[in-house]
């Protein structure tokens, strides 16, 4: 083999696992490249439509994933190496056509005969989310007319790389599941910017309220510049509640412990449409 074709593969893990993944870092050395890939070892299969459209949408930023078949019962995943340590940010680019009343009806219809059979904790849960849902049916027709996004499902810290010398993100992970839905559907995830959860339940940091007005600020901006700029915060923050419930029900559900609920009330808490009408535990 001549020198043009020698290939030298180092392998080393990545210092960001998943808790449904094994991922590891190829670094390649030829004559004609020098490059990195992210292999990742996964126990189920992932739904590549999310990151195919973001990739689409949002171009490098999101490194596309290619399936590369199945090793010792995994299935195995490839994408370009992307440099950063983690952190979160929001998107709102590649906005598109609005959601119907009914949708958003029959969402809030469910939450509520979903929390009605739950056997909550907190006592007062239960009904600080009735009187979240009852605050948000007179707005349904004004969130009807939110454009849809493609809305990534897991807006976790460690979901998003940024560069520590420029605080720049230089990519957003794990686009499984990605859904297209009202914008500000999940808002609900920035709330790690604003607060951290304790044992004894949710937390706000001090400058809350300045590092939320400057997250409304950048997203309504980001809006505008699509021609959307007829879009309001509180529109937005209201269709962040409905995606807060959905994903906040969905945890009670799957891990019916107190820290859920911790965070359900955590996020109510967090919205400014709820102040007075919160109740201590």
């Amino acid at each position: 083999m001549d020198d043009y074709q020698r290939l030298v593969v180092d392998v080393q893990p990545s210092p960001f696992q998943g808790s449904m993944s094994y991922t590891t870092i190829l670094h390649t050395h030829s004559t004609h490249a020098d490059h990195r890939i992210a292999v990742q070892f996964r126990s189920d299969k992932q739904d590549l439509f999310g990151v195919t459209e973001a990739s689409c949408i949002h171009g490098p930023i999101v490194p596309l994933v290619t399936y590369r078949g199945m090793y010792e019962g995994l299935f195995v995943y490839t994408s370009p190496f992307a440099e950063g340590t983690p952190y979160i940010n929001i998107v709102t680019r590649g906005a598109r056509a609005n959601t119907t009343i009914s949708d958003l009806t029959s969402t809030l219809d469910e939450i509520c005969h979903t929390v009605n059979s739950y056997t909550f904790r907190n006592t007062t849960l239960r009904s600080s989310i009735s009187t979240c849902i009852s605050k948000l049916l007179p707005q349904l027709r004004e969130l009807a007319t939110l454009p849809v996004t493609l809305t990534h499902q897991d807006l976790a810290p460690f979901n998003y790389l940024i560069d520590d010398s420029t605080g720049r993100v230089q990519a957003v992970l794990d686009w499984d599941g990605a859904l297209y839905l009202p914008v500000g559907s999940n808002f609900h995830f920035i709330d790690s910017l604003f607060g951290f959860m304790t044992p004894s339940g949710w937390q706000d940091t001090e400058d809350r309220q300045e590092l939320e007005t400057a997250f409304y600020d950048r997203a309504l901006a980001s809006l505008a510049a699509q021609g959307l700029g007829g879009v309001t915060k509180e529109q937005l923050e209201s269709q962040k509640a409905i995606g807060m419930l959905l994903y906040g029900v969905e945890r009670l559900l799957k891990f019916k412990d107190e820290r859920a609920e911790h965070y359900l009330d955590g996020y109510l808490r967090g919205l400014s449409f709820m102040n007075g009408f919160m109740f201590s535990y």
